[in-house]
């Protein structure tokens, strides 16, 4: 049986070169590729009532500068728990990668990786042997963090105002201050800006 993927990235000619590449280079098939969430989803409806639905997804996590992938992955995650989810983004810092496994993806890579490692991580679901050590040590730090700081760091991360993170957790916009106070002074970092560039991109 055809083992087949559909792809989603705002890159049009990363888009057809990755499919391209993939489809000469392994026994993979394109199932389709679009180049914003919203298409993949109408896209994969449709696949899915015709019980079509691809093995796997490839998914860049911004789309047009917007941080919106994480929410697509979930979503995705979501409606169709049996897809393989596998990030592939220009993004690599140990919080992206976390970030993007906790809301259900099954691997990641690198899109400065060596192009059979696309394949590879295809075929086995891993995260990128150069981004794994620096993600064991995000996970250590991150021990040190309760539950709710995870949930609010993973928000910072993904550079969303203490407004709109009271609104995804539900809390009050003080609590979600004293929250970041706990998570810098754990961290020794003092501010948004610098806490995004050493845990985020």
């Amino acid at each position: 049986m055809a083992k087949t993927f559909y792809i989603v990235d705002d890159h049009e000619l990363l888009r057809i070169g990755t499919i391209s590449f993939i489809e000469k280079k392994s026994d993979w098939i394109c199932k389709g590729n679009a180049g914003t969430p919203e298409s993949e989803l109408s896209d994969l409806a449709l696949l899915s009532g015709g019980n079509m639905l691809p093995d796997l997804v490839i998914s860049d996590l911004n789309f047009s500068g917007d941080d919106a992938g994480f929410d697509f992955i979930a979503k995705l995650h979501t409606l169709y728990p049996e897809l393989k989810i596998i990030v592939y983004s220009m993004f690599f810092s140990a919080g992206m990668v976390q970030t993007a496994i906790q809301n259900g993806a099954a691997g990641y890579i690198s899109k400065n990786a060596p192009s059979d490692e696309l394949i590879e991580c295809m075929e086995n679901a891993f995260v990128q042997k150069e981004l794994r050590e620096n993600l064991v040590k995000f996970n250590s730090f991150t021990d040190a963090l309760t539950q709710r700081e995870k949930q609010v760091m993973a928000l910072i991360l993904q550079n969303l105002s203490n407004m709109q993170i009271a609104e995804k957790l539900q809390i009050r916009q003080r609590a979600v201050e004293n929250y970041i106070s706990s998570i810098y002074e754990k961290t020794g970092i003092n501010d948004k800006k610098e806490f995004i560039s050493q845990f985020g991109k």
